[in-house]
């Protein structure tokens, strides 16, 4: 019996581990993808988008969502200049699983964090001072739960969505466009 005895205990471990794998899902590819039916990744920013336009809010549209999708956050923003800090124009989150977009102007669908343009609970149109194109990501987060956001809505930042994001993320997905202004 001693001589089966390392052997037992070995098998137990094998068995235990072998358990473990089986309900602890192992990340797989997504398919998630973000992208819009009114621009394209790596294209233009169109003007309406923008403050030179109507500052409509863009249209938002995603799919392949991971199994286990609960919720989904959208943010867009850009850093100016290397030593700048990032520009926000758009944090919304606690969006409905059932949810495949976010239309333009659309502002009854989650719950929005505030822009750093006029630090509003809504979308800023891009406005970027200088010369030459800016680049603009979009990005699409799907969720395994809602973030818990203890803040008061007023502020409310892309900082403390992302950061209550922390742990939930089961896919991300960017479109990123550029703008030149007028």
């Amino acid at each position: 019996m001693k001589n089966y005895l390392p052997i037992l205990i070995l098998s137990a471990l094998f068995l235990a581990c072998a358990k473990d794998e089986a309900i602890t899902p192992t990340p797989a590819s997504s398919d998630f993808k973000a992208y819009s039916s009114a621009f394209t990744n790596g294209g233009s920013f169109p003007v309406k988008y923008t403050c030179d336009g109507a500052s409509t809010s863009p249209l938002i549209q995603w799919s392949g969502a991971p199994a286990g999708t609960v919720s989904y956050a959208i943010t867009m923003h850009h850093f100016p200049s290397a030593s700048a800090e990032k520009h926000v124009y758009m944090c919304v989150y606690n969006i409905a699983s059932s949810a495949k977009e976010i239309g333009e102007n659309v502002t009854n669908i989650g719950n929005w964090g505030i822009n750093t343009v006029n630090g509003k609970n809504a979308y800023s149109p891009p406005c970027s001072q200088g010369p030459g194109a800016k680049a603009y990501i979009i990005t699409v987060y799907a969720l395994s739960s809602a973030p818990v956001i203890s803040t008061a809505p007023s502020a409310t930042t892309m900082d403390v969505v992302v950061a209550a994001m922390s742990g939930k993320l089961l896919a991300k997905s960017e479109i990123t466009v550029n703008y030149t202004r007028l």
